[in-house]
């Protein structure tokens, strides 16, 4: 397995360093195209350099063709485009810098839309007798994963340049332990007759419920390890009071008013659906509005806007409407455009943001925890599904069934604001460990997708072989 592993990655590394030619020309060539500006130009009316809008365009035309390649390789899309986002141009990123407030308005936006289309994905009736694991699987699960990556991560803090903080290093994991609907739907689609439909819908609400767990627990760590307040951000950033009362405190009020604001909208959304509603554009329009009333009235309520989006967006999912054609399927259908936007911005924004001599820095590392969190995977699976309920085969395929993407690296973006603040991190050397960080989270995502998909692809013959010998 590991030779095939290792020619597959030759293979992928050939192509992709002909693909790093052609962008290499292409870095030549677009400020004489007049892509890239050789002044710093603007379009009349605003602050946008001249060019701005065909090299945007330019780079989301390819990052859709890479996923379709990707299909055709059987590889998931996320890998390809975060790919792209590190091979683009430097002499793009400079001409069109990112400030802090725009990557978190994109981040937020991003992360608020593939939670609320999670949410619309999870059909409770189709779970069946699997809920009880899925709330498991999505909870105590992922911490396990976590506290598992964590300590792991710390025994790797030798190799990773200049030291890692323990505070920075837990960070670090809770942004990598949220599962991707994402890169599970291209898993599924390159395996479409590998896992039935009770393992499939169970992934599916894993990987929506793991993403609320794992902001959650993201926030409570934040609040918990700073050394003192900073900006007024609620949510991702973790709340301003010191001490493990006050954080448990902020906890359960960010988990009220995430239920609440999410519970009161999902239960008047059917009817303002039934009510408003009569055709495929309207429910978009209908959908997107409640998705930003809903994340609105729990930041209102006490800053659990991201839970109540996947509250409200389970509830509109397992509603009862009475036009038959606006139910789960149609729901989650319209929305997915939006959805993938977000997806393949997050992707190519990471991508963009990485250092690549960082990355290099952090290879070691990187490696060896892109290699040891499967294998938390694998013991929070086996903790949590009970083997009178789950065959070994269901636990196996479910363990592989836990790929990361675009949800981590939202977390990733985040991660960089709270690192001045946090103990045991110097101020002076925040941006450097931030970077380094930004590299690992980047390096783990990415042969997370690879490792993970390749095992997959092998263990599926296995596990079929076994399963009809018995």
């Amino acid at each position: 397995m590991a030779a095939a592993f290792v020619r597959c990655w030759d293979r992928f590394g050939a192509r992709m360093e002909g693909l790093r030619r052609r962008l290499q020309v292409l870095d030549s060539l677009l400020p004489v195209a007049g892509l890239l500006p050789q002044a710093p130009e603007h379009l009349a009316g605003t602050v946008l350099p001249r060019g701005f809008f065909l090299g945007l365009g330019l780079i989301y035309l390819v990052a859709l063709g890479l996923d379709r390649l990707a299909e055709r390789w059987r590889l998931p899309g996320a890998a390809l485009i975060l790919l792209l986002g590190l091979l683009i141009p430097a002499a793009f990123i400079r001409s069109h810098p990112l400030g802090h407030l725009q990557l978190e308005s994109v981040h937020r936006v991003s992360l608020a839309l593939l939670i609320f289309h999670a949410g619309l994905r999870t059909n409770l009736r189709r779970l069946g007798g699997h809920t009880a694991a899925g709330i498991r699987l999505g909870s105590v699960g992922l911490l396990i994963t976590v506290a598992l990556a964590g300590l792991a991560l710390l025994l790797l803090a030798p190799l990773f340049p200049g030291g890692l903080p323990p505070a920075a290093a837990w960070l670090a994991v809770c942004c990598l332990g949220a599962t991707d609907s994402g890169a599970l739907e291209d898993l599924l689609v390159a395996l479409p007759q590998v896992l039935g439909g009770g393992l499939r819908h169970l992934l599916q609400f894993e990987t929506a419920l793991s993403t609320v767990t794992a902001l959650l627990c993201y926030g409570f760590l934040a609040g918990l390890l700073q050394t003192h307040g900073h900006s007024d951000h609620q949510g991702l950033h973790g709340a301003l009071a010191s001490g493990l009362p006050a954080q448990l405190a902020s906890l359960l009020r960010q988990l009220l008013a995430g239920a609440m604001a999410g519970l009161a909208v999902g239960a008047l959304a059917p009817r303002l659906i039934d009510s408003l509603v009569r055709s495929d554009a309207q429910l978009l329009l209908v959908e997107v509005a409640l998705a930003f009333e809903t994340y609105g009235l729990g930041q209102l309520l006490g800053g659990g806007g991201l839970l109540a989006v996947f509250v409200a967006g389970v509830l509109l999912s397992n509603g009862r409407y009475r036009v038959d054609r606006f139910e789960q399927q149609a729901l989650a259908r319209v929305l997915h455009p939006f959805n993938t936007a977000a997806e393949i911005t997050v992707l190519l924004m990471l991508g963009l943001l990485v250092d690549p001599a960082a990355l290099i820095a952090v290879l070691p590392a990187g490696l060896l925890l892109a290699l040891l969190l499967p294998l938390a995977r694998l013991a929070a699976v086996w903790t949590v599904l009970p083997a009178s309920l789950f065959s070994r085969r269901d636990r196996l395929l479910v363990s592989g069934g836990g790929l990361r993407a675009a949800v981590p690296l939202a977390l990733a973006v985040a991660l960089a604001e709270e690192l001045p603040h946090l103990r045991g991190v110097l101020p002076a050397l925040a941006e450097s460990l931030g970077a380094n960080l930004l590299a690992l989270i980047f390096l783990v995502v990415l042969v997370d997708l690879l490792l993970q998909t390749l095992l997959m692809h092998r263990l599926v013959p296995l596990t079929s072989e076994g399963a009809a010998q018995r």
